[in-house]
């Protein structure tokens, strides 16, 4: 896993508001894995969401070092001085758990040194502590603190209680890798988001558990979806 190096964001993407983008991508620079063109289309999905003013919270699941959803945090106050979105942050901070061999692929298998019974014990990948994504968020960028709710632990202790008592989510972010924890950050907020949402996946065209995971949830939705390419792995997709 490496850093978003600032060398990479000389090059013109052709994305609107590039200039912008890429000052607010030197912000979170070291606190993300995402490639530009995945902060950069961040960006311009939350201004879509405050253009049309679609209700609902900032919401991510699988946080590491906050880079991303600092980088959400930032185009919300690029549109509003007084941000009014609440941010939402599950993660284990402990790092990834074990994925299941049955299901995410023998790359997983290989990331996690064949430990790969799909347990909620760490692998030791992509470790970083809530800390990291409160000093971004809270010193750093000065998004206000009652605003940023931390979810610690992992998404099968977290998300069924918590989700039971969310409002309406803007933009669902979902970095968990795995086919389990994917499905089960649909099944439990999918039906949190607002209409004309945006629902982005981070990890669609790199690991098959995640790719399995929304594939089988889209298909059971029983209406048109278009998974909208970002990068290679990146996608996203419009809730109709």
């Amino acid at each position: 896993m490496i850093p978003l190096y600032s060398e990479y964001l000389q090059a013109a993407f052709g994305f609107d508001e590039e200039s912008i983008v890429k000052k607010n991508a030197g912000i979170v620079l070291n606190n993300t894995m995402a490639s530009f063109e995945r902060l950069a289309t961040l960006w311009q999905q939350v201004r879509y969401l405050d253009r049309y003013e679609i209700p609902g919270s900032l919401v991510e699941c699988g946080v590491w070092r906050g880079g991303c959803v600092g980088l959400m945090a930032l185009a919300h106050l690029h549109t509003y001085k007084k941000p009014f979105r609440e941010i939402h942050l599950f993660d284990s901070f402990q790092g990834l758990p074990q994925p299941d061999r049955k299901v995410d692929g023998a790359d997983a298998v290989e990331m996690a040194d064949g430990k790969a019974d799909g347990a909620c014990v760490p692998i030791g990948d992509c470790v970083a502590s809530a800390e990291d994504s409160r000093q971004l968020l809270i010193d750093k960028i000065g998004y206000p603190s009652e605003l940023v709710k931390f979810h610690a632990g992992w998404f099968q202790e977290t998300l069924p209680n918590v989700s039971a008592s969310m409002g309406p989510i803007a933009l669902l972010r979902l970095d968990g890798d795995w086919y389990r924890s994917t499905k089960l950050c649909l099944n439990c907020l999918y039906g949190k988001v607002s209409p004309f949402g945006v629902v982005v996946t981070d990890d669609y065209g790199h690991f098959e558990g995640c790719r399995k995971a929304i594939d089988e949830f889209i298909g059971g939705l029983g209406r048109p979806v278009l998974l909208n390419h970002i990068d290679y792995t990146g996608r996203f997709w419009i809730k109709n």
